[in-house]
């Protein structure tokens, strides 16, 4: 008996993976049923989304004997090359059978058949038993309207079926990893593992797909079942790979504590160390500050999520967000600092409602509690109430299709870039402060800028705004100026990157994330032009600060003290020879207020507050540069106080009283 060869496909952003989850359970599911095990022979194929991958397909498709039936799974960043590989299997095979499914097609289908017209069948919601039933009806030659949850068309006419239930019992699902799909080697060669430990979201945040489209109970998987699907993972993944539970919200659940500690326990058993990443439960609670120190004691992340979003009410209500309150927040930070735990707080920019000053008073309240914020551009998602025509109405929302990463223009994502209460203007100037605060409060001046907002009543967020017109001002004949046009220009006409010149810093294998932020720090911090870069900076702040706002003798040493900081931190990115400890003598008024801006470690009991600083710049040489410069960027290693080493507190080296 001849069986149909059916083809599973899905285009990742992420390099160097061969193990698709979301194909695992197509796989998994279909395997498990006799009809569609007998009828059917299967093989997944999972494609690194490089850039030109639409032109590679034709040549991959050559590899291919034959294709009776395709799966795709579609995402905003794959739909184009997932639509490409959809019409080049037509031309190939016509009969083939197309079915398409995902995030950015369920519930689309008159746009989806209409943009790929090689798409015979688009499932909707949860793929797994769709699949499953309407293999069974075309190998069983069924009727297609018996199917739930599908789209398809017959004599030219489109046909939607109602979507059936969700899937109540998630341990009906077979594992993708332990049901044998994936071959030993797809596990071990590859970089990134994700699982699921539940899904759902309880909440119905408008810009969300996971609970504004959805918004369902969270439905855990079998903890046992989770337990075994860890072991596997720890015993067969490659050594410091990373494992993405991807849970809309873990530590909402109490088994979730339970799965912190069997990971760690399975790593130390098995001597093995992974990485993990995650989005944590939105409203932080008690238990994810006890997973969070399991997993951080563990060392299997380096920071905690906080996603804040906006601290603005309005926004927060248009937004139907139930978000962290803000004394809350600020307690959070509190006591994730008394444990030692990095975090950092997403923000978004360009979220209906925002001003420009309500934005920079919300970067302004994660900074004073403590916090590191992060800034992502709003993006819309299909099936999201933003992306209705009566909100963007209502809204005044305006949008621009721009990269997704802008080294590849294939992954294009829909960005706002206007609205009622934000001008283009507006949001393009929050891109360039975007810039300007990862570049100085996360790397280069962070606690001068702490020093003097505590000094002279001027945020942070105030004085990296006036950076931004410093760096406005660069050259653009030198490379620094030249990064920073590029990175404006981008936002306007994604077609003006400068690969050449950001590549040419970064290499091509950067991490996509904030490229240009990348690209100017390894500039400056690979060539030696940080203190320069940092006097001439720190000059330009200084022209716009009042005489009485900090004294010129503490200015200057606090500009020292950055040079300082940021050269230990050039020496780890350079990979210079071992050089040991550095230390830099401090007045003891500059390290009190260092102290008291939580740019230094406090001082162990007893010890009075240290008139110098020892920093170890070998400590990061082993990190790869880029996850080093994104670390910064996140909050996870913040410079310079995650390069004071604890072992030199502890000798009492620092113990020199300068007075």
């Amino acid at each position: 008996m001849t069986t149909n060869r059916c083809h599973l496909v899905e285009v990742t952003p992420m390099p160097d993976v061969r193990y698709s989850l979301n194909l695992g359970y197509l796989h998994a599911t279909a395997a498990a049923d006799p009809q569609c095990a007998d009828a059917y022979t299967i093989t997944k194929h999972v494609i690194f989304q490089v850039p030109g991958l639409v032109d590679r397909i034709d040549a991959w498709l050559d590899t291919l004997e034959h294709v009776d039936t395709l799966a795709i799974s579609v995402y905003f960043w794959n739909r184009a090359p997932s639509f490409y590989i959809v019409e080049a299997v037509k031309r190939r095979w016509p009969d083939c059978v197309v079915i398409m499914g995902g995030n950015d097609v369920s519930h689309q289908t008159e746009t989806v058949f209409a943009e790929a017209p090689g798409v015979d069948i688009l499932a909707h919601g949860e793929g797994e038993m769709v699949f499953r039933d309407l293999l069974r009806t075309l190998s069983g030659g069924g009727e297609l309207e018996t199917v739930p949850g599908i789209s398809f068309r017959r004599d030219g006419e489109i046909v939607v079926n109602p979507v059936g239930e969700r899937i109540k019992d998630l341990s009906v699902i077979p594992s993708p990893l332990l049901s044998g799909v994936y071959d030993i080697k797809d596990i071990s060669s590859s970089r990134i593992i994700i699982m699921e430990t539940n899904r759902g979201c309880p909440y119905s945040c408008a810009f969300c797909y996971w609970g504004g489209a959805t918004q369902s109970k969270v439905r855990p998987f079998p903890l046992e079942r989770i337990k075994e699907e860890i072991t596997f993972i720890v015993t067969h993944a490659g050594q410091d790979a990373t494992l993405f539970l991807a849970d809309a919200n873990f530590g909402i659940l109490p088994q979730d504590v339970e799965i912190a500690e069997w990971l760690v326990a399975e790593l130390k058993r098995l001597d093995k160390r992974i990485f993990l990443f995650t989005n944590w439960a939105k409203n932080t609670s008690k238990r994810v500050l006890r997973i969070a120190d399991i997993l951080y004691s563990g060392n299997l992340i380096a920071a905690v999520t906080l996603s804040a979003q906006s601290f603005s009410p309005d926004v927060l209500q248009i937004a139907k967000r139930s978000n962290i309150k803000p004394d809350y927040y600020r307690s959070l930070q509190q006591e994730f600092q008394q444990r030692g735990i990095p975090t950092y707080t997403e923000l978004i920019w360009g979220m209906p409602g925002e001003t420009v000053e309500s934005f920079l008073s919300g970067l302004e309240y994660v900074i004073d509690s403590g916090g590191h914020p992060v800034v992502y551009p709003l993006l819309l998602l299909n099936n999201t109430e933003y992306t209705s025509e009566t909100f963007r109405s209502d809204h005044s929302v305006r949008t621009r299709h721009l990269p997704y990463q802008i080294t590849n223009p294939e992954m294009r994502a829909e960005f706002v870039v206007a609205h009622a209460k934000m001008s283009e203007d507006d949001w393009l100037r929050g891109m360039e402060l975007r810039l300007s605060m990862a570049v100085f409060y996360g790397a280069l001046l962070r606690g001068l800028l702490r020093v003097v907002s505590r000094q002279s009543g001027r945020r942070v967020v105030d004085l990296c705004m006036l950076l931004v017109d410093f760096l406005r001002t660069t050259d653009p004949a030198t490379t620094v100026g030249a990064i920073v046009a590029n990175h404006r220009d981008i936002w306007i006409d994604p077609q003006a990157f400068d690969a050449d010149l950001i590549i040419g810093i970064t290499g091509s294998d950067g991490i996509p994330e904030h490229l240009h932020y990348q690209a100017l720090l390894r500039h400056l911090l690979d060539t030696g032009a940080f203190a320069d870069f940092i006097r001439q900076a720190a000059a330009h702040l200084w022209d716009r600060l009042n005489p009485d706002d900090v004294s010129p003798h503490e200015y200057a040493e606090l500009v020292d003290y950055q040079v300082f900081v940021v050269g230990a931190l050039a020496v780890s990115v350079r990979r210079d020879p071992p050089s040991g400890p550095v230390t830099m003598p401090l007045s003891r008024r500059i390290h009190e207020l260092l102290v008291e801006t939580g740019q230094l470690p406090v001082p162990p009991v007893g010890f009075p507050h240290r008139a110098e600083v020892t920093l170890d710049p070998d400590r990061f040489t082993t990190s790869p540069v880029d996850s080093l410069l994104l670390a910064i960027y996140h909050g996870s290693v913040q410079v310079a106080k995650s390069f004071h080493t604890a072992d030199v507190l502890d000798q009492g080296v620092v113990s020199l009283d300068a007075g």
